[in-house]
């Protein structure tokens, strides 16, 4: 998730340019030093989602481990439990009988009822349980000891877990105030703008020039109607991913959807959020994360991608942050930052650091 936000101000210009040193120039200055900003602030939000959702990843592996650890544990009480029943009886029957020799002989003889006891315990001298037992109290202690580790690992991980998410929240409250100050500079400005023209309109001569139409507003191209800018006709690239076609049509039924830290679907999103939910539909299982994404990826050239393949970005591998999903003529779908719906987008961007296969 890298925020970019370009400034658009829709506003109709009556003449054909600003006056030198306007108050409007200042506004336009401000407004542009706060989209740096953003652009700056957004790269520390996209890493801070990234490593809470790496940290939630960690988590969530810990615990699994644990509950493993647990069971096993409960295992090896029941076993005790059993052995120490069996050495109880045994016990009793040799005091009955007269000590352990006398009773394997008596028992040897017996011809009463009690066939699972007389098994038993021929098939188990007192030596053998004793040393049984010993050996399960040895494993009942590695148990024990491991799931003490796990339980300190887990503390561990859910502070880290906690500390990602503070971050990501500070980041978050920046970005916000940020956003809120180039929403004010660009109300600002408009009303400066309009006044600017508003004041050139009454000096010009009647009649007053007719204003210029709007500017439409820019809106997600359809994946059909621009050239693809890493067409190739002379290397065919290989076969897209089985499940492609799924993954890239279900990204597109999120289009306009919310972006929203940690939405993994089916109401928002974020970045590995909307990809992994893309692919399930193309029937493979991606993790909640961009950089595990991509080490569960196979590596593609970037003349040889695909529709369903993953974009992934960042300043290294190491550093990926944000990833998205392409769909063809030079356009991929993301989950980029809050307040930004998901959306197409042109691919072109120089933190690109690897294309991944699923599959």
């Amino acid at each position: 998730m890298l925020v970019g936000i370009a400034l658009v101000v829709s506003v109709p210009m009556i003449a054909p340019g600003p006056v030198a040193g306007a108050p409007s120039d200042e506004k336009r200055a401000e407004a542009a030093r706060i989209e740096r900003q953003l652009e700056e602030q957004g790269a520390k939000v996209s890493s801070a989602a990234e490593r809470y959702n790496r940290a939630r990843l960690a988590l969530d592996e810990v615990r699994s481990s644990i509950g493993r650890a647990r069971a096993e544990l409960a295992r090896a009480d029941e076993r005790m439990r059993q052995a120490r029943s069996l050495m109880a009886r045994t016990a009793v029957l040799s005091y009955i009988h007269g000590g352990s020799i006398s009773v394997l002989s008596n028992l040897t003889r017996s011809t009463n009822n009690d066939l699972v006891v007389r098994q038993q315990y021929l098939r188990f001298t007192a030596a053998d349980q004793r040393q049984a037992l010993g050996q399960l109290r040895v494993t009942r202690e590695q148990v024990t000891a491991l799931r003490e580790r796990l339980e300190s690992e887990e503390r561990a991980a859910t502070r880290a877990a906690s500390a990602a998410d503070a971050a990501r929240r500070d980041a978050a409250e920046a970005e916000s105030a940020a956003q809120a100050r180039l929403s004010r500079v660009r109300g600002e400005m408009a009303d400066l703008v309009a006044a600017e023209a508003a004041r050139r309109a009454a000096a010009a001569a009647p009649p007053a020039p007719a204003p210029r139409p709007r500017p439409a507003p820019l809106t997600p191209v359809p994946t059909a109607a621009r050239p693809s800018a890493l067409s190739n006709p002379s290397t065919p690239p290989p076969p897209a991913a089985r499940g492609a076609a799924a993954a890239v049509a279900e990204a597109q039924r999120q289009i306009g959807k919310p972006y929203k830290w940690g939405g993994a679907g089916p109401d928002s999103f974020d970045c590995s959020g909307l990809t992994q939910w893309a692919w399930k539909a193309g029937g493979v299982t991606l993790s909640h994360s961009a950089l595990a994404q991509y080490r569960e990826t196979t590596r593609v050239p970037l003349s040889a991608i695909q529709p369903g393949d993953l974009l992934f970005f960042g300043p290294s591998v190491s550093g990926i942050h944000h990833n998205a999903i392409y769909v063809g003529n030079n356009q991929m779908i993301e989950a980029s930052q809050t307040g930004v719906p998901v959306r197409y987008r042109a691919m072109g961007r120089s933190d690109l650091v690897g294309v991944g296969r699923p599959g």
